[in-house]
Order: structure tokens, then C-alpha cells, then sequence
């Protein structure tokens, strides 16, 4: 049978299956890969019957494919996600409907590490990060720092509690390891107030931490900073890190309070640097694994800044930065990424292409109808 027929009778069986329908469009010219669709719970929650337990999304062909209910923290659910591929210009229709839901593998995760300083790890299916906690200020290292570390990864299978479990993540048993150099740095994706030609150090890793959704297709976890000065003002800082399946980058929401306006720099610390790119509100950079023994060995790692509006900084106070100014309390939102030239990122051709293709995520984001 032809490929366009089967299409058709696909669609007129999803048009069929009772609940709410759903049509998702890619109006852009980039291909989308494993995007996440979210539609707001209060949109769907008119359906008899339905619940967080029984939700489930049917594909034109009525499979059921991998969802997850948002409660962003909160007590009540408030959205529901699901991903999809699409091509450019393509539309495809799902379903939401009451079912048994199925076991889905998680492909996202994220946890404090007590046992390791209070870091907080997370990580899916393509990349892995850290941030260091309050017990690490007291520790042998005194490390006070806001840098987020990359662990790069080459295997889609979540790593954290395995290398921590191990205590050896410096070195690759086969999937990947820690072998990017933070120091007092931003790291791979930090911000920090950016006045006076100056960053302005928080004191004190992050205070408090509490997870708010954590897979199968997305986690989210919140970071709270105790008052530091900027310039002379009381500043603080809740960090939202989001980060959903199949994904190079995380989603960053750094609101700062305090001060009426703040230029912040969201950045990458510059170490061995081989090719740089940088475009409207996006820089892309590759660069030997620096905290390693043998980069030869160890490749290269791929790390990106993607803040629309931003002013790009190629090499200011040793970082790769984009700025921008924030209101009093105002969301900074960027979105960092990573790759790794062992974990499916050849060169710095396909990094750009992959920095780009976010960017005109951003730019075109998917277009979804719902009809009840």
C-alpha cells in the first residue's frame, strides 16, 4: 500500500479515537527532533474521567507514546508533554485520552547528592551536569563557585548515581566521565551580575534546593542563593534548570532580585578553544577536555549559550558571554548546551547546525491546535 494512503487511514483512526485531538505543526524550515509538545492541564482537564493517572497520548497510528504530567511544584497538575519528530512544514495528530498508561523509560533525572559535597546532578538521554552545594564550602576543596560541570556522556542511558555510586567519574568505564575543568569560573552555562566591567560572586554556593518534576520526559529543579552584593546592592538569586528528553540543552530561568536593573552574562569559561561561532543571541565554541590527563584522548568538547537578545562577547574575563539587562525580578531565560565528540557530535559543523536548529526553535516554536 502506498505510503501516503497509509498516512491518510492513520489519520481518520486518530480522528476517530474518543477524547481531545491534537494537530502539531513545524512551521519552520529546521527539522525537529524529539520536541516537546505542552499543553496546559486546564485545557484538557474537561475530559470525563481524566486523571494523572489514566492520561494517555495516542500517535496517528494509536500507539501510545511516552507522556508526562507537570506539577512544576505544585500540588495540582499543570500541563501535560509529550514529544515528537517533525519535519520541516510537517503537522501530525495525537490524541488525549483515559487508558491504562504504560511503563515508560525515564530518559531524564536529577537529584541532590548529599553524599558528594550537596551537589545537584541532572541529566537525560545526550548530556549530564552539576552544580556544587553548601557542603563543598566546608569541605577540603572550600570551593565556593557558581560554575555548572559538564560529564559528557556517550550513551543514552542515565550515568548519574552510577558514577557516583563508583566514585571514579574522572575516568570513562565506557559511557563517558567528568573531564571539564569549573574552578571559580561560570562553567558551562552559569550567570553571574555583570557591572562595572566586573562579575559579581555570589558568597555561598546555592542555599536550598527542591526538585519540582523529575521524568520520564522532563525534570526541573530549583536553586535558591542567599543575598550577595552587587555594586553596592542586595541581590538574590533563584536559578529553574529545566532539562527534557532527547535534548543538548538545558533550559535556564535566573531571576535575580534587588537591584532595579542588572546586566547579567550568561557564559562558558574559555580553556583550550579550537573554533569559535557566534550569531544573533547565540555563541558556539569547541575545545579540548580540560580537565583530563590525555585530551588527545578524552576529545572535544562542544558547549553553547543560546539568550535571543543578548550582546555575544567572544572572550571577556576569560568566558565566551552573552548579556543582557534584567528588571528587578525579571526571568533571564537562555537555554546552555554541550556535546561531545565521543557522544555523537562529529564536528563543529554539526554542533552549529544543532545550536541553530534551537535557535530557530525558538524563533519558530511548534504550533499546536486542539480540538475537543
Amino acid at each position: 500500500m502506498h505510503r501516503t494512503t497509509l498516512w491518510a487511514m492513520a489519520l481518520v483512526l486518530a480522528s476517530c479515537t474518543p477524547g481531545i485531538q491534537v494537530e502539531v505543526k513545524n512551521p519552520s524550515r529546521y527539522a525537529r527532533e524529539a520536541a516537546t509538545v505542552e499543553i496546559a492541564w486546564n485545557e484538557i482537564s474537561s475530559m470525563h474521567g481524566l486523571s494523572p493517572e489514566n492520561v494517555v497520548v495516542l500517535d496517528g497510528n494509536r500507539t501510545q507514546i511516552p507522556s508526562q504530567v507537570i506539577y512544576a511544584g505544585e500540588e495540582k497538575p499543570q500541563a501535560l508533554i509529550f514529544q515528537t519528530d517533525a519535519a520541516p512544514g510537517e503537522s501530525r495528530r495525537f490524541a488525549i485520552t483515559t487508558g491504562q498508561r504504560e511503563e515508560y523509560v525515564s530518559k531524564t533525572y536529577g537529584r541532590q547528592v548529599p553524599e558528594r559535597y550537596d551537589d545537584y546532578a541532572w541529566e537525560n538521554d545526550k548530556v549530564a551536569y552539576r552544580l556544587y552545594g553548601p557542603a563543598l564550602e566546608t569541605s577540603p576543596e572550600k570551593l565556593i563557585t557558581p560554575g555548572i560541570d559538564v560529564w559528557v556522556k556517550s550513551t543514552d542511558r542515565l550515568v548519574i548515581d552510577e558514577r557516583y555510586a563508583r566514585g571514579q567519574y574522572h575516568h570513562d568505564y565506557g559511557d563517558g566521565m567528568d573531564c571539564y575543568k569549573v574552578g571559580v569560573t561560570l562553567g558551562s552555562g552559569a550567570s553571574l551580575p555583570f557591572v562595572e566591567g566586573r562579575f559579581w560572586m555570589m558568597g555561598h554556593n546555592y542555599a536550598t534546593q527542591r526538585t519540582l518534576d523529575n521524568g520520564p520526559l522532563r525534570t526541573t529543579f530549583e536553586l535558591e542563593y542567599a543575598p550577595f552584593d552587587v555594586a553596592g546592592e542586595k541581590v538574590t538569586l533563584v536559578k529553574r534548570i529545566t532539562i527534557d528528553a532527547g535534548s543538548h540543552f538545558s533550559h535556564m530561568e535566573n531571576r535575580y532580585t534587588g537591584a532595579a536593573e542588572l546586566p547579567i552574562a550568561a557564559g562558558v569559561v574559555r580553556h583550550d578553544v579550537k573554533e569559535f561561532e557566534a550569531g544573533e543571541g547565540w555563541l558556539a565554541l569547541r575545545e579540548a577536555a580540560s580537565d583530563s590527563s590525555d585530551p588527545a584522548r578524552d576529545g572535544d568538547i562542544y558547549l553553547s549559550i543560546v539568550l535571543p537578545g543578548a550582546e555575544i562577547l567572544p572572550d571577556t574575563l576569560g568566558h565566551a558571554l552573552a548579556v543582557k539587562t534584567t528588571a528587578d525580578g525579571e526571568p533571564l531565560v537562555y537555554y546552555a548546551g554541550s556535546g561531545w565528540s565521543k557522544g555523537g557530535v562529529s564536528d563543529m559543523e554539526q554542533w552549529t547546525d544543532i545550536v541553530t536548529a534551537q535557535v530557530a526553535a525558538l524563533a519558530e516554536p511548534l504550533e499546536v491546535k486542539i480540538r475537543k
